[in-house]
């Protein structure tokens, strides 16, 4: 799927192309980062623009969430889809409940399929976070994964880890981000009946 969206916008300029694909969750900086690499771009340019770009969703997705739940799960098959998602998102949430805010930064800033800015919505949303507190959560999870995949892309954290004591550090900490985040064992949720209702109100800033 990311193959055929990549193609599809290669009448793009790069950095467009790189801030568009920022914006997708099917993409997100783990496919935007390396491309602008590959393409050319300055890294701190394209650092920039695919940070920029992915934060660009997050705030209209927390203050529309809601009703848009509440809206599109009167008709199936587009409910169903929507449940799955929210219990995807629900497995994931018992891993970080415990730190929210934290735990929120750090499920963002894992370059890892299924992590990201737009399932760390999900997750603020079914935390019943503030939109406020939940935007500045997921923003630094932007930064640090941007960062991490911006090194990653340019091969720096092998080269620490060769020639450098100091990546092995890099490697041991990036490591236990992963492990911690993992450790915590969540029971299988059984698809809903029902979209959750959240009785907070997640709008208030």
């Amino acid at each position: 799927m990311a193959e055929k969206i990549i193609e599809m916008v290669q009448f793009m300029p790069p950095e467009v192309r790189v801030f568009f694909l920022s914006m997708l969750p099917i993409t997100e900086l783990r496919v935007a980062i390396p491309l602008g690499i590959a393409l050319g771009i300055d890294p701190l340019k394209n650092y920039l623009y695919a940070t920029a770009g992915n934060l660009v969703p997050v705030l209209p997705i927390l203050l529309l969430l809601r009703p848009a739940i509440r809206l599109f799960s009167r008709w199936e098959p587009l409910g169903r889809i929507i449940r799955k998602v929210l219990a995807s998102a629900e497995a994931k949430k018992c891993q970080y409940e415990k730190y929210e805010l934290l735990g929120l930064t750090l499920f963002v800033s894992i370059p890892a399929p299924g992590t990201g800015a737009w399932t760390g919505t999900l997750i603020a949303y079914l935390l019943q976070l503030s939109v406020l507190r939940a935007f500045v959560s997921i923003a630094a999870g932007v930064f640090i994964v941007g960062g991490l995949m911006t090194l990653i892309s340019l091969g720096a954290v092998s080269l620490l880890a060769n020639r450098l004591a100091g990546g092995v550090l890099v490697v041991v900490l990036f490591a236990a981000m992963v492990v911690v985040s993992r450790r915590r064992k969540c029971p299988v949720p059984a698809e809903p009946e029902e979209t959750p209702e959240i009785k907070g109100n997640v709008n208030d800033v």
